[in-house]
């Protein structure tokens, strides 16, 4: 995925859910700040979807976004990607304050990423090998920092065995930065 084809699915979104905001997370959440992780030898050149997740929520738009833009669809097979259209409930899964440090989509109105620290958050909660390897991409390339990305997973209310989970997966991440 590359910032145009972001480009291009949020405003495909945002005609469809022309009385929504729509909210870009996961990877392709980055290209708002950081387009050139698109680029074709970048680490989301072989990013095929974007996150999508309409505000306010309802299940007809929702499935109607789906319909359109996702997986399988025509939007798909015509463009090589689609979006994911996530339920608003995802949100509850982000570092408290996520709202203010949204970024907005370049050209697109009413189309906001995610911050790359909520974001970084939020994948260390998931713990998934591609969510690793990806923050380990960011932190070398100084787009993540320790430091915040600790804070950012420290306010999210969890149990004591997502404490212990994602403070493994920090570790795996962050172990050779050379930061404090």
């Amino acid at each position: 995925m590359n910032l145009q084809a972001l480009q291009h699915i949020s405003k495909a979104a945002q005609i469809l859910a022309d009385d929504c905001q729509i909210i870009v997370l996961g990877s392709a959440s980055l290209l708002a700040s950081f387009p050139e992780l698109g680029r074709p030898d970048g680490p989301l050149a072989s990013t095929f979807d974007a996150d999508l997740c309409p505000r306010p929520f309802d299940e007809t738009t929702g499935k109607m976004l789906e319909e359109a833009l996702g997986e399988s669809h025509a939007f798909h097979a015509r463009h090589g990607y689609h979006a994911d259209i996530l339920r608003d409930t995802i949100l509850e899964t982000l570092p408290p304050g996520w709202q203010e440090r949204l970024i907005p989509v370049p050209g697109c109105a009413n189309v906001l990423a995610i911050d790359s620290h909520d974001l970084a958050a939020a994948k260390l909660m998931a713990g998934r090998p591609k969510d690793i390897a990806l923050l380990k991409i960011l932190c070398h390339n100084h787009i993540v920092r320790p430091e915040l990305t600790q804070q950012r997973l420290d306010s999210i209310p969890k149990s004591e065995k997502w404490i212990i989970l994602s403070a493994r997966a920090f570790a795996e991440v962050f172990a050779t930065s050379g930061d404090p």
